[in-house]
Order: C-alpha cells, then structure tokens, then sequence
C-alpha cells in the first residue's frame, strides 16, 4: 500500500514539470512587454497664408454728377450684352451684380483674363440708370485704375421725370390712352393708345399695377451727353453718332418686372435744340434724324430702322418736338453725323504736383462728356487714347467746360468756360487745402492663438472723408498703409477720415471687413487691437 502511494506521488511531480517545460516562451525564457502609447500631443494652431499682391485694383465709386457724393447703388458687370465671367472681387470671387451700398466697389480681373476693358451698368434710387465703359489697363508701373461713375439726378440740372401711375387689364392693355411727359427745353415723352398690350421681354402680358416713367434732358447743356450711356460709337469708327436729344423711357409693375414690347407701336418724343447742325444747316421741321436706342438691361446701343421726324418749333425753350414710333421701351437718342476726334485726348498740367491720390478731371457740354484720371506725379496724362475718341463720343471740334479736383471734390483747376478738348488741355493746378499724409498699420493675428501673425502687406485699405469718393492707399510692406492727400485737422477743424480694410482673409466674425476712423492731423496712428483671423489646427502624432 505504501508503495503504491510513493508510485502516485511520483508520477505527479514528473506530470507538473511536463506541463511546465509545454509553457516556456523561448529557450531563452525572454519576457516580451506590451507596446507604450504614445504622448498626446497640444494641438497647434497654423495661420493661413498671408494674401498674395493684386496685380490690377480697379476703385470705382459711383457719385452724384452734381455733388460727387456717393451714392448707393447696383453694379452689374457686362461683356457683349451679357453677364461678364472675367470680374472678381480683391478676394477672387466672381462678380456679375453688386448691392454696393456705400455707393463703392473694388474689383479686378480673374487669373488669365486679357479684357481690357469692361462695360458696368449702374443703377440706383432716384437717378437715371447708366452703362459705362471702364478701362481695365492701369498707367505703367501703377496697379490700380480710379473710375468715377457719375450718375445725374432724376430731375435738375436740366434733367427732368416723370411719373405716372396706370393700372393695366387682365390681358395687359388700358381701356385709355397712357401719357406720360416733361415740358420744355428737358421735353420728353410716351403716348401708348388706347387697347394696346404690354409686354415683358418674354413677350407675356404685364397687368396690374404699372409705373410710367419718362425723363428727358437739355440737349444744348451738358446734361443730356451725361446721361447718354456710354459706348454709342464704337472705338476707332470714322463719324460720330452725336446726340441731339434724348429720352429715358421706363415701365415696370411693383415686382419690378419691366415692359419691355408692345403689341402695336407706341409714340414717343424728344426735344431738340434749335441749335442742331444736319448737313451743315440749322435743323427745320420736316427734317429726319437718324435714331439710336439703348437697353439698359444688356448695356448694348442698337440703330433703329426708323428715323425721328423733326416736328413744330416752340419759341418758347427754342427747341423742336421730335417723334418717331416704336414698339418696344429703352432710351433712345436722335442723332446727327459729325467728325470725329483724331487726337488722344489728355491734359498737362503745372502749379502743384499732382498729390499722391492723383486728381480727377471732368469734361462736360453739349459736345461731349468725359471723365479721367491723372497719376500722381504726373504732368502729362492721356486721359482717352486716339482710338478710343469715337467710343466716348469726342468730335473734332469738340469744347467743353474742364474741372481737375481731388476726392474729396476739392477744384484744383476750372477752365474759363468751355475749351477745346481734341486734343491736350493746358491746367494750371491749385491745392485748395492744406494737406497732410500718414502712415496707418494694420495687423492681424490668429483668434486662438496671438502669437500667430499674418502678413497685412496685400490687404486692400481705402479711405474717404465722409460721403466723398474713397481713394486707394498705399501699402508700404509690413502692413503699414500710406494714406495721401488727407485735409488737415486742427483744433478748431477735426477732420475725420474713415478707412475701409478689406484683410482678404476670413476674419473671426465672420467677414472680410474692417472699418476705423483716423483724425487728419499727420500723426501714424494703427488699429488698437489686431484683426482677429479664424485660424485652423493640427495636432501631432
């Protein structure tokens, strides 16, 4: 029995050390450790690139053609009557209409466009609407173009509107005649008969409620050349279509959707100086002129085939009654035929430089009216080449009254009267004001993370003082902003500028906007905190 016990006790122990030889790793009997983690690493806060240089700004403000106030308005961009695909704001995004509230707008041309010009149409409350043809091709070694789009007034200065309220049938017509007019040397007007049916550019019936506005200008001032669209004679052409009288012609419902046929012709005059030269004679009744009409919707002049009948004379405001008829609403101008300017059109100018913001210049008569601007520095500035004469309708003998002022409408030259423009105009500049200039800096970090920068140097800062046109500043590097031609400030005279920075990145807030005001008065002055950039984040591994 005992030994039996031994036996079992043996076999045991030689079972278990079997067992533990099975559960060896190695031969070694080496201890493999599991992997370590790895640290967690802060996450890291990356600014984004700073904005690269533009190699064109485009400053355009649109003003009142009497005061050179700003005015708020709608910018549409056109090429060949259609929507353009080559304009972009200073941050690369496409621009076809612009709400430009504060009456200004910034814009260039996309990466690869080689426009070098584009047509803007201008509208806004309270003037008649206009399309202007914008140069896109700065001075040499200048990056930015300075436009000023002047619009004239609904009525004054020789402007007049007006407005009729009508309310059409279910099927589009008016059981009575629709007569809308103005009387005198600014006489226009729209007889629709009776029965006649109003249509929308798709040729549906308008109905409702319609408002009939007809406006018409002087034609022996220069307020009917100003509010002639531009482009009415194309670049290089031979003879000039010269407007002799206009007439603005607008029908739309409360929608805004416009009338723009009809179904049976309408009639329509305009009133023409007694003054008009056709063939090289005074006009009389029973004269034809030759009649162009423009849409303001595609900003494009068309040449009707039927002509203005000049009608009776009225002693009173001296001018003839033209009348033609048409079936379908723009603004129209009856024309003659004259020589055209061969010269470039430009101006030199001595007395006081030129200011670093540089200078407007304003033409403006019967003749013609033309605006431009002069570099800074400059003594001799070509304000329409020779070729272009014909598209901003110079004549040969063409005269009008020439003004050189600043931005902020400050005159620094008036010509005695009207002065040949074919050709240079002589201008003696006087600084009206004391001026001052003043670095302004601009920085910007990241929200998160303050010890992140951006580069500020490409931003584009403007600047205005008040309802006045804004001018570029010039960027100095490092984010400081030289801004010329400030009024000076003093105690008993604070000026106050307002500067517009546009950072062209995205800000915190959410915009790419920034506005401050700064006293004229010399002193640099700099934002009192960064902008503030929405930056992104990384994280290691």
């Amino acid at each position: 029995m005992l030994a039996n016990k031994k036996s079992l006790l043996a076999m045991s122990i030689a079972a278990s050390l079997a067992l533990t030889g099975c559960f060896s790793d190695n031969d070694n009997n080496v201890k493999v450790d599991p992997p370590t983690p790895p640290t967690p690493t802060e996450p890291v806060v990356v600014a984004p690139d700073a904005p690269t240089a533009l190699a064109l700004v485009v400053n355009a403000n649109v003003v009142d053609r009497n005061s050179l106030d700003v005015v708020p308005a709608m910018v549409t961009f056109l090429e060949s009557g259609v929507a353009s695909e080559n304009i972009v704001d200073v941050d690369g995004e496409m621009l076809t209409t612009v709400d430009a509230t504060d009456g200004s707008v910034a814009f260039t041309k996309k990466d690869g466009s080689e426009i070098t010009q584009v047509t803007v149409n201008v509208t806004a409350e309270g003037y008649i609407g206009k399309s202007f043809v914008v140069s896109l091709a700065a001075e040499d070694g200048v990056s930015t173009v300075n436009s000023l789009l002047a619009l004239s007034p609904s009525n004054g200065g020789g402007v007049a509107t007006e407005v009729v309220p009508v309310t059409l049938n279910d099927d589009g017509s008016s059981a009575e005649p629709i007569v809308a007019e103005t009387a005198g040397k600014s006489g226009a007007s729209a007889n629709v008969p009776a029965g006649v049916i109003l249509r929308d550019a798709d040729g549906n019936a308008v109905t409702g409620a319609v408002s009939v506005s007809v406006s018409g200008a002087d034609a022996s001032t220069g307020a009917a050349s100003a509010l002639v669209p531009e482009g009415l004679n194309s670049a290089g052409a031979a003879n000039l279509d010269k407007p002799v009288g206009v007439a603005n012609i607008l029908m739309a419902d409360s929608t805004g959707k416009k009338v723009k046929q009809f179904s049976d012709p309408i009639s329509v005059s305009m009133a023409i100086p007694a003054t008009t030269m056709l063939n090289g004679e005074a006009i009389k009744t029973g004269d034809m002129l030759s009649l162009k009409s423009h849409d303001e919707d595609t900003g494009v002049w068309t040449s009707e085939e039927n002509m203005v009948t000049v009608g009776a004379l009225n002693a009173e405001s001296q001018t003839y009654t033209g009348t033609f008829e048409t079936n379908h609403l723009t603004f129209f101008a009856s024309t003659t035929s004259v020589g055209v300017c061969t010269n470039s059109i430009g101006i030199t100018t001595s007395g006081d430089a030129v200011p670093a913001t540089g200078l407007y210049v304003s033409m403006s008569s019967s003749d013609a009216t033309a605006s431009g601007f002069i570099p800074a520095g400059s003594t001799t500035s070509q304000l329409v080449s020779a070729a272009n004469a014909s598209l901003f309708g110079i004549s040969a003998g063409a005269k009008a009254n020439v003004r050189v002022y600043d931005a902020d409408n400050q005159p620094w030259f008036q010509s005695d009267g009207e002065v040949d423009i074919c050709g240079t105009v002589p201008a003696t500049l006087a600084n009206p004001v004391q001026r001052v200039s003043e670095n302004f800096t601009v920085s910007a970090v990241c929200s998160n993370d303050a010890t992140q920068t951006i580069d500020m140097s490409n931003a584009v800062v403007r600047y205005s003082l008040g309802s006045k046109s804004k001018s570029l500043a010039t960027s100095q590097g490092g984010g400081v902003f030289t801004l010329s031609n400030l009024a000076l400030a003093d105690a008993d005279n604070p000026v106050a500028y307002t500067l517009f920075i546009n950072p062209r990145v995205a800000l915190a807030n959410g915009t790419k906007s920034a506005t401050v005001d700064i006293t004229a008065d010399g002193t640099d002055e700099s934002l009192a905190e960064p902008l503030q950039v929405t930056c992104q984040t990384t994280t290691g591994g």
